[in-house]
């Protein structure tokens, strides 16, 4: 049964994307997964120390926008782009201003290199996501491509 899926049916339903997949509704896929970091940050606030979580939890941000950017690249959305671009130049900003950023780097956690590792994944399976959702073929990726051309 390879169509079937091995989750609980609420689950499914919580993880799957509903058709049409656009930028916007990716993105709100994408924030319907956030739950599932707060038990690790609020465990890690708890053993360890607030700083720490929230040095080591700050990079999340770019794995989600590094998704919604491979994303648009696909979709050939300059606008999605765009927006993907100023939310990680917005957030790398508050990162700076707020000193978070400089400790992030000059304090890495091991958490760092594995966000590092995942942003890159996000950016493939964003590109890549109409073809990780069903959509098989390259027949949206033509059809964007032409719009974008006219």
């Amino acid at each position: 049964m390879a169509g079937e899926s091995t989750l609980p049916g609420w689950l499914d339903r919580w993880l799957t994307l509903k058709q049409p997949v656009t930028y916007w509704s990716f993105w709100a896929a994408l924030l319907r997964l956030l739950p599932l970091f707060v038990l690790p940050f609020l465990v890690t606030v708890a053993v360890v120390t607030p700083a720490f979580a929230v040095r080591a939890f700050a990079p999340l941000p770019f794995v989600l926008v590094a998704a919604t950017l491979g994303y648009a690249v696909r979709a050939f959305d300059g606008v999605g782009a765009l927006v993907s671009v100023l939310i990680a130049a917005l957030y790398s900003f508050l990162l700076g201003v707020t000193g978070v950023g400089e400790s992030v780097v000059s304090q890495p956690t091991p958490l760092l290199s594995v966000l590092a590792v995942l942003a890159f994944v996000a950016l493939l399976a964003g590109f890549g996501s109409p073809t990780l959702h069903g959509q098989r073929g390259d027949d949206e990726f033509a059809a964007a491509r032409r719009r974008w051309e006219d």
